[in-house]
């Protein structure tokens, strides 16, 4: 039979030799299947949530446990292995805009034609929660009577999303200015949206949790091309609209994908909570 180091090596080429080492390093024991104990894996885990960031450890975990259950029925393993390389991924916050500051965004007058291009594309990604990779390339072909309709390139799914007037206006808009597809790297295109936002005004003192700590600044600092998707889900949640015509909207597989995108508290929303709770005086 394989050595576990054979193992991982096989499934793993790229990672084997650096994990296991941690392993070894971590536990004091040698990288073995009789070593796979409850108390070594609690180590490993433990150990690399203190040496790496929280994903990258629970990348390595996960690694780890892939392996492990390949080979759960030739070698016998501890109950419960799988939980104890089990690292849940850290609550973290995000902001989102108010339908007041999507408006500052969208009369915002761009300075030059990468500015107006970066401030189409986080419009349309505000007003309509598709991905990037979708409303980048949107023309007037994907509107239909009132409505947006487009396959999203990554899940393959149809969504058909009512159009604000605002959104045929851009879609032309870029169509004109020949802005169709036209893409910029993450940091850039993150660089200038922020810049926007301040230069609108979005600058409320907000404190949010990422990275397992407290952070503080103006909430322009903390836009992101992601806060755009982000800002849909949260408008839509806070008018009222059904989670799962949400999830619908955005694409998600899973209610609990959708959920992540929501930047209030599930029940911030919930009359009917609210109201039962308000009886207990």
């Amino acid at each position: 039979m394989e050595t576990l180091r054979e193992a991982f090596k096989a499934k793993y080429p790229d990672y084997s030799d650096s994990i296991l080492d941690r392993f070894e390093k971590i536990t004091n024991e040698k990288a073995t299947w009789e070593n796979m104990t409850k108390i070594n894996l609690d180590k490993f885990a433990r150990g690399m949530l203190k040496q790496t960031a929280r994903s990258s450890a629970k990348t390595y975990c996960s690694m780890l446990k892939s392996v492990l259950n390949l080979y759960s029925d030739e070698i016998e393993l501890p109950r419960g292995f799988s939980e104890l390389l089990t690292i849940k991924k850290d609550v973290s916050q995000h902001v989102y805009l108010t339908e007041e500051e999507v408006q500052k965004i969208i009369a915002y007058e761009p300075q030059n034609d990468t500015e107006r291009a970066i401030r189409n594309q986080f419009a349309l990604g505000c007003l309509t929660g598709a991905r990037h990779s979708d409303y980048i390339l949107f023309t007037e072909e994907n509107i239909f009577a009132n409505t947006l309709r487009y396959v999203s390139k990554k899940t393959r799914i149809q969504a058909d999303i009512p159009a604000a007037p605002a959104v045929k206006r851009l879609i032309l808009e870029n169509q004109a200015y020949g802005f169709v597809g036209l893409e910029y790297t993450l940091a850039y295109f993150n660089r200038v949206i922020r810049e926007i936002c301040l230069s609108v005004g979005i600058t409320e003192k907000v404190k949010l949790y990422q990275g397992g700590k407290y952070v503080e600044g103006e909430k322009w600092e903390f836009v992101s091309s992601h806060t755009a998707r982000r800002t849909a889900a949260t408008l839509l949640y806070l008018k009222g609209i059904d989670i799962y015509q949400i999830s619908k909207l955005l694409g998600h597989s899973t209610i609990e994908q959708t959920e992540r995108y929501i930047c209030v508290s599930l029940i911030e929303n919930n009359i009917k909570l609210k109201e039962f709770y308000s009886n207990f005086n």
